[in-house]
């Protein structure tokens, strides 16, 4: 199904967000406060070793002296060494996009499908009593048509329950917030060919 802000608005689609599963497209309106980020893990794994303990050769009672030691002599036992980051790995960029939907024309289909479609692409498909059901799928993400990224997943999805109706009752106009997040890190060499 193809849904959300599809119809011709004039609206540059460099403003837009397209969420693409294997059978449904969802278009909306990139709203206020959404971001991206990437994250590394840095961890300083000898912040509280000493230069010996490092080498595994001070015992307890030797750590503690050199304590006394450093409280007495003003002189410590720890280096830049102590300070030193290692890197340990990194997060899948994350996305925080706020979508804004409006019915110009089919409220059913601009709006309420748009959201139908959004939590069947973050739901998996799960048997009844064994096994072996399907977990959630990837998407491709394109926001503005300048940022695309395959292999993503649909952390959250949240829209709003007061929002305005139809006199058939479909919400004439809705802001969905989504958490996404790719589904592994990615290469620095990658990251000039998410960017069109």
């Amino acid at each position: 199904m193809y849904c959300g802000a599809i119809m011709p608005d004039g609206i540059s689609p460099f403003l837009k967000v397209y969420i693409t599963s294997e059978t449904d497209m969802v278009v909306g309106y990139i709203g206020d406060g959404s971001t991206s980020s990437l994250s590394s893990m840095w961890q300083s794994p000898f912040e509280n070793q000493s230069l010996g303990g490092l080498a595994g050769q001070i015992s307890e009672a030797a750590r503690s002296a050199a304590g006394v030691f450093q409280t007495v002599s003003g002189h410590t036992s720890k280096s830049v060494l102590n300070s030193m980051l290692v890197w340990e790995g990194q997060q899948p960029p994350e996305f925080s996009l706020t979508i804004d939907l409006l019915a110009t024309t089919n409220a059913f289909l601009e709006v309420n499908s748009a959201i139908t479609c959004l939590l069947k692409m973050a739901s998996p498909e799960l048997n009844d009593y064994t096994p072996m059901g399907r977990r959630p799928e990837t998407v491709v993400l394109d926001i503005g048509r300048r940022l695309k990224l395959m292999d993503v997943v649909i952390k959250d999805v949240s829209y709003l329950l007061d929002a305005p109706r139809t006199q058939a009752g479909y919400y004439s106009q809705n802001t969905i917030t989504l958490q996404c997040s790719g589904n592994t890190s990615v290469n620095r060499s990658d990251v000039p060919f998410m960017f069109l």
